[in-house]
């Protein structure tokens, strides 16, 4: 498990800064105006996944959480960890019920935690932030 420091989505000219998260699982968390306003997850393209919520995209039968067009009146910042799915599954439940996000949905606040879904918590909290350059996906 890698975990990256909380930076920009894109570089200068509208360049990504997370590209080698293509087809790759993991978590990311999403700061709007240095607040954590969402947490989430893909197992299999973590790019893909992550990015959406900045570019104009619609999807039928599944909440949208946009953030195309904010960017300008507010400043955004991500977090990557780098994980194997299942991982990645159990650490956005943990997550998503001890910040609570602005943006993310109710549905974990009821769920009971396992012992799994704790270590693998205590693992992320543990592992050193890493910059970018260093993160060797």
């Amino acid at each position: 498990m890698k975990k990256s420091k909380f930076v920009p989505p894109y570089r200068k000219a509208g360049k990504t800064t997370f590209p080698e998260t293509i087809n790759r699982s993991g978590v990311y968390l999403s700061k709007e105006n240095n607040k954590l306003v969402y947490i989430g997850f893909s197992g299999s393209n973590l790019y893909k996944t992550m990015y959406r919520h900045f570019e104009r995209w619609h999807h039928k039968g599944q909440e949208v959480i946009n953030y195309f067009g904010k960017d300008k009146r507010n400043t955004y910042s991500v977090r990557v960890v780098l994980c194997t799915a299942i991982q990645a599954m159990k650490l956005e439940r943990v997550l998503i019920k001890k910040h609570k996000p602005r943006d993310n949905s109710q549905m974990y606040i009821e769920y009971d935690l396992k012992p799994t879904d704790l270590k693998v918590f205590e693992t992320y909290q543990g592992i050193e932030l890493v910059d970018l350059p260093e993160m060797n996906f």
